[in-house]
């Protein structure tokens, strides 16, 4: 993954409420692990989890159990599968919007 990417999600604003089943691995992974698989894996969940708790903070919601693993899972899957920052929350947003109904 460039390095650019690395940037942007550090740099970017925050990831909303976004959320999907996990398979948050790369090669070499079990399949249902929700485990990131490698160090840019667990950067990116990083990033993302603290994100997430400030935007929640924020709004002053709590998110429902399992959300932020989720949803930071689905980023590093679509991250993985070479979509763009922009593409991998638009996808998690929307797919936490209609588990969580947030």
């Amino acid at each position: 993954m460039p390095s650019r990417f690395f940037a942007a999600l550090l740099l970017c604003g925050s990831l909303a409420l976004p959320a999907t089943p996990s398979r948050a691995t790369s090669s070499g992974a079990q399949p249902g692990s929700e485990t990131p698989a490698n160090m840019k894996d667990q950067i990116i969940m990083g990033a993302c989890s603290q994100a997430m708790a400030s935007e929640l903070a924020l709004a002053g919601k709590t998110a429902p159990a399992g959300m932020v693993k989720e949803t930071c899972g689905c980023v590093v899957t679509q991250l993985n599968k070479r979509s763009s920052l922009d593409q991998a929350k638009l996808i998690c947003k929307q797919m936490a919007a209609a588990k969580y109904g947030l």
